[in-house]
């Protein structure tokens, strides 16, 4: 059984996309998009782990936070949430560009791997 390391967030809005991130990179390294997804430290709670990370990444509040289910990578587990926000999005610094994606866009954005087999069970 693989450790559970942290936790993905899939925020929605009211016509059930989903918020996906790019975050800056370095010249020739590849543009990738992703969900919020933030390793635990230490023993903190999934909750704690989600709140911190929408805090320090899009500057809001989690609200109606449900639990998805796990999705294990190579040696990893994540723990997959739902959530809405009701507030502006401010992202920091070290991130590009969001936007939100319906089921119909998964494919023409490069997404990292994990995300899009999370996303993929998502809109099933």
């Amino acid at each position: 059984m693989n450790k559970t390391v942290g936790c993905t967030l899939l925020i929605k809005d009211d016509f059930n996309n989903v918020l996906v991130l790019n975050k800056k990179v370095k010249r020739g390294e590849e543009q990738t998009w992703s969900l919020l997804s933030e390793k635990n430290r230490g023993k903190e709670s999934d909750e704690k782990c989600i709140d911190r990370a929408v805090k320090d990444v899009l500057k809001s509040i989690p609200f109606e936070t449900k639990f998805i289910g796990e999705y294990e990578s190579d040696d990893e587990t994540f723990k997959v949430y739902s959530a809405i926000l009701r507030e502006r999005i401010v992202l920091h610094q070290n991130y590009k560009a969001c936007k939100w994606v319906g089921k119909n866009e998964l494919d023409h954005l490069n997404l990292l791997e994990r995300d899009k087999n999370i996303l993929k069970e998502y809109f099933v």
